[in-house]
């Protein structure tokens, strides 16, 4: 049985001290290349000779299951499997890059292999203006508009119908003749009917969109910190825009938003680095180990950029168990991808 798994979700399923199988596959390159079929051969094969010492793992059961996986065309340029021999589930982690097709048996899932391969930041991007919004998608810096429902609340009108409290209009008939007379739209009945507005979007994002990928709001000041006050069950982004989008198509607001939000990236990974610099840091696996058993782990900064092909086996299994551990009990885990001489150690760790 296979089934669709999150990071987060990954590490609260599998069984604590026991042997977990990491195979990440490029479904692309399997298409095309034969030396790619190759390697994952001669990984199943790794994979059959270790269910020989462990007969719990049901070797033809796997071969099946992954056979029937990569026939069924899946959507993503990869996938990685999660597997342990103790359950007959298959756990599946949707990938929009690897590499190449990477074995890893231990006692703690492959986690570093992934974070290095990963890509740019996801994020949605929403739009809001007084009376509409527009969601959009960001992947790897290339900002897309996503499609929205007919019933998504894309006009503050239309949402609100005829509880709209600001600007309602009565009417009186009389000798045949009807006249139309409006309330005098205070302020305060437009705050409360933007307020209905925004919680009506909120609602329709927490239905349809991945709650696991940040959202970059952008907007007016006022309308910013009117969403953040009501936003619920949302993974708002610390990255925002303040600018109006009202006069903007949506061409424009691809060009500008992608480098804003690379360089709040850049300005949010600097405050993290000196962050670190102004706490006691910790580089020992030991020393993190007793900071996540003591409560203490405030962030664990994970630097790709310093990961070689030559790192000890020791050492790459244990950073895989210290990350497994500080996602386990929802620490901040930061990944960077820095190669500078000054910036951080492969794996590093900050307490309260």
């Amino acid at each position: 049985m296979t089934k669709l798994i999150t990071l987060k979700n990954l590490l609260k399923t599998l069984t604590p001290n026991e042997d977990v199988l990491t195979l990440s596959i490029n479904l692309n390159k399997l298409k095309y290349q034969q030396d790619e079929r190759l390697h994952l051969k001669s990984a199943l094969t790794e994979i059959k000779k270790y269910s020989m010492e462990h007969p719990e793992l049901n070797y033809k059961e796997l071969e099946r299951q992954v056979d029937n996986l990569i026939d069924q065309n899946l959507p993503y340029q990869g996938i990685t499997l999660f597997i342990q021999g103790n359950t007959l589930e298959l756990f599946v982690l949707p990938r929009t890059t690897v590499d190449e097709v990477k074995l890893t048996i231990s006692k703690s899932p492959d986690l570093l292999s992934i974070l290095r391969e990963q890509p740019n930041k996801m994020y949605y991007l929403l739009a809001l203006e007084g009376t509409s919004f527009r969601l959009f998608k960001i992947v790897d810096k290339t900002v897309a508009p996503v499609k929205l429902d007919a019933d998504a609340p894309t006009d503050l009108v239309e949402t609100l119908g005829s509880e709209k409290r600001g600007g309602e209009l009565n009417f009186t008939g009389q000798g045949g003749s009807t006249t139309f007379h409006g309330h005098n739209e205070t302020s305060k009945e437009k705050q409360i009917d933007l307020e209905r507005y925004y919680r009506e979007i909120n609602k329709y994002l927490v239905e349809t969109i991945d709650l696991t990928v940040p959202i970059v709001l952008m907007g007016l000041p006022k309308n910013l910190a009117l969403f953040k006050r009501i936003s619920e069950k949302l993974s708002l982004s610390e990255i925002q825009i303040s600018k109006s989008p009202t006069d903007l198509t949506n061409a424009q607001i691809e060009k500008t938003t992608s480098n804003e939000i690379s360089e709040q990236e850049v300005e949010t990974i600097t405050d993290d680095v000196a962050a670190i610099n102004n706490k006691r840091v910790l580089t020992d696996t030991a020393e993190i180990d007793q900071a996540i058993d003591t409560n203490q782990l405030n962030k664990l900064i994970v630097n790709v950029g310093n990961l070689s092909n030559s790192v000890d086996d020791h050492l790459y299994n244990d950073i895989n168990r210290i990350i497994s551990r500080a996602l386990k009990i929802n620490s901040q885990v930061v990944v960077l991808k820095q190669e500078e001489p000054q910036s951080p150690a492969l794996l590093e760790a900050t307490t309260y």
